[in-house]
């Protein structure tokens, strides 16, 4: 059985932190990417389940990498949900367009992401969480 694997795309360590760690004490793998190329990579080699995206990226515009996992064939059906502190008023139609799942505007409580992320993949398959994996190792390359 395998676990649901969470893609995390932030640049912000303490976001990376609170958003990943909450998931992963839950019960779901998470993988992370601290740009768009490390995240675009990943998202192509570890196949997650739903990926988690910042708009305020380094390298590239969220909305842009959006659009890129939307277009492609092998990461075309992974469910992206943008969470990012520009305002969803001006944010969360363009990101629709792009093919983002689901817009959430920080400050979002972690427990509400993480409800909306089940809403979108479902709980995780084990019955125990904190850190229990089940056959698909969650791993971050360290950027080049």
């Amino acid at each position: 059985m395998m676990n649901k694997l969470v893609l995390v795309i932030e640049d912000d360590e303490n976001d990376r932190e609170i958003y990943g760690k909450l998931l992963w004490y839950n019960g779901f793998d998470v993988i992370f990417a601290v740009d768009a190329d490390m995240g675009y990579w990943l998202a192509r080699e570890a196949e997650p389940d739903l990926v988690v995206l910042d708009l305020g990226l380094p390298d590239m515009d969220g909305l842009e990498l959006c659009r890129r996992l939307a277009s492609e064939p092998g990461t075309a059906s992974i469910p992206v949900v943008i969470l990012s502190a520009r305002p969803a008023m001006d944010y969360s139609e363009p990101a629709k367009r792009a093919g983002c799942a689901l817009y959430i505007e920080k400050p979002a409580s972690p427990l509400d992401v993480m409800h909306e992320i089940e809403r979108i993949i479902g709980r995780p398959e084990t019955a125990e969480a904190h850190g229990t994996h089940s056959g698909r190792e969650a791993f971050t390359p360290r950027p080049a």
